[in-house]
């Protein structure tokens, strides 16, 4: 061959595989192979010593070296990186190197590898402690396109949990086996943080809770399901069979089933978000198919408790007490409260009860309704955007009586207010 073709041609990789075949069908030592994608060409080499696998590896990379020169071709061995793979008491030597022609490549702890970080133990900790932050930025990212009020619909808002999705689960039938916690709660940083989004939901919402309300399942679950449905079609390829397209889905819609039923077992000992998970689990599998329905900024607040009530105002300490702004004074404000008891939503209660066609209102009555019925779905809509917005205001002007007669107190009794080194005493 005394000639190519101009880079990025239909024929470049076809010419590319016919000239670097004969480099990859040497005559190699045992324990020697060679695994090349494009130009990226990997030599491996098995030792039960270490001193014996730097051996072979050594005069397996020479070897393939002096083929692709003798194609006419350079290669970088000073670009070149390498690993030993090893058990829990069998690290390399300190300063361990290869060194072919007279170039000395060490032998690091690391090295990327079509995407994937691979180390020593084959643990993947590095590959996830660099992933983490570009998954964390990503999701940042898209989060600023997702405001809970207005903005995309709930098709739009998937579509972008799926790119940072796709980005996690990369080669996930490589690491899917080697899946630790720590590596697991990596994963869920982001998944969270994407689910809140698509929900609407306040940041404080559990992983748990946000990733079923959204219906999408833990990505190391899914990971495990793609790394299974790899396997399965590998075997059958190397049956000499070729799965159709039904097969496959069949196959996929089984590893959904697998996916939601560990998914599941592990809601049933949920860390956080309790009352929403005890409430949705039992219609699990309809809430996940269900075709209606979208979950606003305030049904979403009604129904993970986490909006402005003022038991969950006064956790993060926006509300000094917890109390009810429409009742005595002493009952607590929580979603239930304002879901199925406080009379100053008797009109509005009288109305959803009537339309969703339930006996006694809760939020697992409620959610029983609405994942049925398209038109139960939009009177809760429409319930809690009526007591919603009356309670965020009712909240303000409690903050804003508050303010006053604070300053009040100020300017009588000179009682120190924050901002100008004094201190506000509110009650």
């Amino acid at each position: 061959m005394s000639c190519g073709v101009p880079q990025g041609s239909v024929l470049g990789p076809l010419l590319w595989n016919i000239g670097y075949d004969w480099v990859l069908r040497g005559a190699f030592l045992d324990g020697v192979a060679v695994v090349c994608y494009a130009d990226d060409t990997l030599v491996t080499a098995r030792g039960k010593t270490h001193h014996e696998a730097t051996l072979r590896a050594t005069a397996g990379v020479a070897q393939v070296v002096e083929r692709i020169r003798r194609l006419g071709l350079e290669v970088a061995l000073h670009k070149s990186e390498a690993l030993f793979f090893h058990g829990l008491r069998r690290k390399p030597p300190e300063g361990s190197s290869l060194t072919v022609g007279g170039i000395r490549i060490g032998i690091e702890p690391s090295i990327r590898y079509l995407g994937l970080v691979l180390d020593g133990r084959w643990d993947f900790g590095y590959h996830f402690r660099g992933l983490v932050p570009k998954l964390v930025g990503a999701a940042r990212a898209l989060a600023r396109l997702l405001p809970n009020m207005k903005g995309p619909d709930d098709s739009c808002r998937g579509l972008y949990s799926g790119v940072v999705r796709s980005m996690a689960l990369y080669g996930c039938p490589v690491w899917a086996g080697a899946l630790k916690a720590s590596n697991v709660a990596i994963l869920r940083r982001p998944q969270r943080m994407l689910a809140i989004r698509i929900i609407r939901g306040y940041r404080t919402i559990s992983f748990e809770a946000a990733s079923l309300l959204a219906g999408t399942p833990p990505w190391d679950l899914e990971a495990r399901a793609l790394a299974a449905l790899y396997q399965w079609r590998k075997e059958a390829q190397e049956l000499g069979r070729c799965p159709e397209i039904r097969e496959i889905d069949d196959r996929k819609s089984q590893l959904r089933q697998v996916i939601i039923g560990e998914w599941r077992e592990r809601l049933g000992q949920p860390s956080a978000g309790h009352a929403v998970i005890a409430a949705v689990r039992p219609v699990m599998e309809d809430w996940l198919e269900r075709r209606h329905g979208t979950l606003s900024y305030r049904l979403t607040q009604v129904i993970t408790g986490k909006g402005c009530f003022g038991d969950h105002l006064c956790l993060i300490r926006k509300e000094p007490t917890p109390e009810c702004h429409h009742c005595d004074g002493q009952t607590v404000d929580t979603a239930l409260h304002t879901l199925a008891e406080c009379p100053a939503w008797v009109e509005q209660r009288r109305d959803l009860v009537a339309a969703i066609g339930v006996g006694v209102l809760s939020l697992d009555s409620l959610i029983a309704a609405i994942v049925r019925s398209e038109s139960a779905w939009n009177s809760a809509v429409s319930f809690c955007e009526q007591v919603m917005l009356p309670q965020k205001q009712a909240g303000v002007a409690a903050s804003a009586l508050r303010s006053a007669l604070a300053s009040r107190e100020h300017r009588e009794h000179g009682v120190p207010t924050r901002g100008g080194g004094r201190l506000l005493v509110c009650r």
